[in-house]
């Protein structure tokens, strides 16, 4: 699956874009949440989320929270219309990531975890049971654009080996032709795209491109 991020489309295009890609197989957009503290930038807020799920009610909002506020912006997003909800583990300490993963799925949210770079895969043991996906970062988190860091290939490969066969593994920075090749033989099967689809020209293009290299 290929999960478009919207953060690197102009903001005064994103209806625009978003239509193509749905237009051109897209169900599910990838929304970044920045808030300029766990990370040195800020992007959408909740009314985005909510303005996307009244334009496009049959497009998947999937949530990436890159924030250490879940306190508040978890409720907000849940009702905004977020539909799967992404974690960061580095954000909040165990206890809170638990509580707001059981809060995530009695609200009837998918639930996952967010992982850096740095962060050890062995983490993920203690949370499994909750998850329905776990998002690996294959670049430091906080802007667009990155380039794909290699070692990122064995991680995946890592988180394979602990999760069930079909299991949603989603991948996230620097992906293109090459790097979702390399990603997808290590074990992801869920595929973050921002600059490569919406920043190299034709949506449509870049959109079938990368959904023949997945097949």
């Amino acid at each position: 699956m290929i999960a478009p991020s919207i953060l690197n489309i102009n903001n005064l295009d994103l209806k625009d874009d978003i239509k193509i890609a749905a237009k051109a197989g897209i169900t599910r957009f990838h929304i970044d949440i920045m808030d300029g503290h766990f990370v040195p930038n800020l992007s959408f807020g909740p009314q985005l989320v909510s303005d996307f799920k009244k334009e496009f009610p049959h497009l998947e909002a999937e949530i990436h929270l890159m924030s250490n506020n879940p306190d508040v912006l978890v409720p907000a997003f849940v009702k905004a219309g977020a539909q799967i909800m992404l974690l960061h583990y580095e954000a909040m300490n165990e206890a809170k990531l638990n509580y707001w993963l059981d809060y995530l799925k009695q609200n009837h949210v998918k639930a996952g975890v967010v992982l850096n770079p740095d962060t050890p895969i062995s983490v993920l043991n203690k949370f499994i049971p909750k998850l329905d996906q776990i998002l690996l970062m294959t670049v430091y988190p906080g802007f667009g654009g990155q380039k794909f860091i290699p070692e990122s290939v064995k991680r995946i490969s890592q988180v394979k080996e602990l999760v069930k066969a079909d299991f949603p593994l989603e991948v996230d920075g620097g992906i293109n032709a090459q790097t979702a090749k390399q990603a997808k033989m290590a074990g992801a099967n869920v595929f973050v795209a921002g600059s490569y689809l919406f920043c190299e020209g034709d949506i449509n293009k870049q959109v079938d491109e990368l959904a023949e290299i997945l097949k």
